[in-house]
């Protein structure tokens, strides 16, 4: 488990998805300077490059080296959990051994009946000790209590934190363990990546909607927001930004 202790109210900037695409994250930063934020939150997928998705320069190391100069608070995605070799940490409902990066491809297909990423296409980026040591370490989740209400930060969903599984929700019905997670954890609000929406998701108990404005209210009845990513491919690279004080939400377009 991650925790922050109490903060007083503040602007948070939340970003997730980096895929190694260094260019849009120091882009990135240099916009979150200028908003004036107190506190940067990275949701994972730091690394996890291939160019069968991708058209960026790779570089995993520069990467991590920004997010640890600027003190972001950081959880794992599952490309960082493959690049630092690390299961899940539900990887026993998944039936993925404690070798599992060591058995052959054909044999976790055969396994997790292709419901698992397996990262074929992947490349394996060549990290530093010190770097590979700071993926090993990042916690599947973090909580920051605001002072106005405590909120998640994941890079997915309960119980798939991390995001290793082939599935995306399509209603709220199907991310209702993760409801349930915030409630257990006394936390208002909560934050993913993983997707790669364009623009924000926000999501409650009945439907979910995509918001393509610069600022929006979350509103009591909102459980979730589903966050842009930072890497730039099929939509263009983005953040976004919450207010504590006033519950407001801004996507702010990098590119």
């Amino acid at each position: 488990m991650g925790y922050c202790p109490t903060l007083q109210t503040m602007k948070i900037a939340v970003i997730t998805d980096i895929h190694e695409d260094f260019r849009n994250l120091e882009k990135a930063f240099d916009s979150i300077k200028m908003q004036g934020c107190d506190l940067v939150v990275c949701l994972g997928d730091i690394t996890g490059y291939s160019p069968l998705f991708y058209s960026h320069a790779p570089d995993a190391n520069a990467c991590i080296d920004m997010l640890k100069y600027h003190s972001a608070m950081v959880t794992a995605g599952n490309h960082d959990l493959f690049s630092s070799q690390r299961l899940p940490s539900y990887h026993l409902e998944k039936n993925m051994p404690a070798n599992w990066y060591q058995l052959p491809v054909a044999e976790r297909l055969k396994i997790t009946r292709k419901k698992i990423w397996l990262y074929q296409e992947e490349v394996q980026p060549v990290l530093s000790k010190e770097n590979f040591t700071f993926l090993e370490g990042l916690k599947e989740w973090e909580v920051v209590d605001t002072g106005k209400g405590r909120l998640l930060f994941s890079h997915f969903f309960q119980p798939d934190l991390a995001g290793v599984g082939r599935w995306f929700p399509f209603n709220s019905l199907e991310i209702s363990d993760h409801f349930r997670f915030m409630r257990a954890q006394k936390c208002k609000f909560a934050f993913a990546g993983h997707s790669h929406p364009p623009g924000a998701v926000t999501v409650n108990r009945l439907f979910w909607s995509h918001t393509y404005k610069d600022v929006i209210t979350i509103r009591g009845h909102h459980k979730a927001v589903i966050c842009p990513a930072i890497v730039g491919e099929r939509f263009p690279g983005s953040y976004i930004t919450f207010d504590t004080e006033k519950n407001l939400l801004s996507t702010i377009l990098i590119d």
